[in-house]
């Protein structure tokens, strides 16, 4: 972050403070932007649009027996801080696939009034499939946070996705006394909403998530997502996986989509059941055994 610094200048009295010392200083805001498009052809899927703007970068890593191409998300930043801006925008047109990571966990650092605020878009065409896997975001202390993702899905479809967020590090032992989060999904298929979610605490954050009703002293959270024409086949799969979690998992099955909720006691702990439940449901829809990106075992 910068600050403006510009010496203001009188006639009579010379150089004066600068602004940073008179008012309020402006900070500098980090704004990122990132489009991709991928179509199917000659029996495979091809990058036919690429858009990045400020902070926000996409690299596609070289992966040997990968079931779709790889795109990882980047933010140059660094992290994100009140009034910072993240944009995705991914369409997939028919009968494309890939797979999005990102190249880290995303961090929201203290506001000092603002929101951080990433939106994500993606249109999924007919026949299409996109794995939406990034690595969780961490909250800091006095973290202002809201995140909505907004998926329109056509016939035949399929979508994987995945968002986790650790409140504070606990392996630093640090905990959020005040901070602010605001986290959803909106779901379309063939232009009817099928789900529309909202997750929000406000303030103390530590003492919210320990009501009963709320986390229950859960450190960590995560809502995996499984949207397709035949979800409900994948049911008992996803059950098996949720007890299998090691950790506090349910499972919920509205026709063609399958929402599993997990909760963890540490952000270790929730890494970890994510990494194995994604691992072992992407293997299942395949038929034979796929590896998460490669950016998740570096972590």
């Amino acid at each position: 972050m910068t600050f403006e610094n510009t010496l203001l200048f009188d006639r009579n009295k010379g150089a004066s403070a600068s602004p940073a010392r008179t008012a309020s200083a402006a900070l500098a805001r980090s704004n990122g932007k990132v489009e991709i498009s991928y179509c199917w052809k000659n029996n495979t899927s091809k990058l036919v649009h690429l858009y990045q703007q400020g902070c926000g970068r996409v690299r596609f890593p070289k992966v040997d027996h990968a079931e779709y191409p790889e795109a990882v998300l980047i933010n140059t930043a660094g992290g994100l801080t009140g009034g910072d801006h993240m944009a995705y925008q991914v369409t997939l047109e028919s009968g494309a696939g890939l797979t999005i990571s990102g190249q880290a966990a995303e961090k929201i650092y203290k506001s000092v009034g603002n929101t951080a605020v990433i939106d994500a878009e993606m249109q999924i065409g007919a026949g299409a499939t996109l794995e939406w896997l990034p690595q969780e975001t961490i909250l800091f202390d006095k973290s202002r946070f809201r995140r909505l993702n907004k998926v329109n899905l056509e016939a035949g479809s399929r979508l994987i996705a995945v968002e986790a967020t650790v409140f504070g590090r606990t392996a630093y032992g640090e905990t959020l006394h005040s901070a602010r989060i605001q986290d959803g999904w909106k779901i379309w298929r063939d232009g009817k909403l099928i789900w529309f979610d909202q997750f929000k605490l406000d303030g103390d954050i530590d003492v919210e998530a320990a009501r009963p009703a709320v986390l229950a002293g859960a450190k960590g959270i995560a809502t995996i997502l499984l949207a397709d024409d035949a979800a409900s086949a994948y049911l008992e799969t996803a059950q098996t996986l949720a007890r299998n979690s090691g950790v506090r998992a349910a499972v919920t099955c509205r026709d063609e989509l399958i929402i599993m909720r997990v909760l963890a006691e540490t952000g270790y702990d929730l890494r970890r059941a994510v990494a194995r439940i994604l691992t072992q449901l992407r293997s299942t829809l395949a038929g034979h055994p796929v590896a998460l990106p490669k950016v998740w075992e570096n972590q």
